[in-house]
């Protein structure tokens, strides 16, 4: 009887993510692809699969096992972030997987009114303080410094009530630390991990 090896079992759970990565949707790659899944993105110099805009989804109905849109549904307005996540209820297969991370809200503007001397890095080497909200209007609630600002603004419960709304249950949050999908663990951020309805 064959014995297994590690790098061999390795080399064969490597094989099955890459044969299924078409099941699995990260939206709005940008420069932060995920191994093993479909990366999507509009912008012409990220580091994507296929290049689309969303919503529509472009794939088939009950397709997808697995859908992450990490700091894309702020970029929305609240009417396409419904439709977005429309789109996503129909793409998942029943009990498919949907996480979403944005930027809390709620926990920057905490700091922001407490004063607090938390600085946030934004492009590589410019630090801006959280206390001077001049910084935390460029940085969270309207993004002026990236190059699509942002549209809506969420905390965990309106982001658990959003994703509700439209065909889900969270099953729970998303560590901002420590999650795989998540290129930069930090403070500002808040994400849920949701199962379709099933239908």
């Amino acid at each position: 009887m064959a014995v297994m090896t590690t790098e061999t079992m390795r080399e064969t759970i490597d094989l099955g993510l890459q044969a299924t990565a078409h099941r699995r949707l990260n939206v709005g790659s940008g420069q932060h692809p995920l191994l093993y899944w479909t990366n999507v993105d509009q912008a012409a110099d990220a580091l994507a699969d296929v290049r689309y805009t969303l919503p529509p989804i472009q794939a088939e109905t009950s397709s997808l096992d697995e859908i992450y849109a990490g700091h894309f549904l702020e970029h929305l307005t609240p009417e396409d972030a419904g439709l977005f996540l429309d789109e996503c209820e129909r793409c998942l297969v029943a009990d498919g997987r949907l996480g979403i991370v944005v930027p809390d809200t709620r926990e920057v503007m905490k700091r922001y009114v407490r004063g607090d001397l938390d600085r946030v890095e934004f492009p590589y080497g410019v630090w801006r303080p959280v206390a001077d909200l001049d910084e935390v209007c460029r940085l969270f609630l309207y993004s002026t410094v990236q190059e699509t600002p942002h549209r809506w603004s969420y905390d965990k419960v309106t982001l658990t009530r959003l994703v509700e709304q439209h065909g889900f249950v969270v099953t729970g949050e998303i560590d901002r630390w420590k999650d795989p999908r998540i290129p930069v663990g930090a403070w500002y951020q808040v994400g849920v991990d949701a199962r379709k309805v099933r239908t």
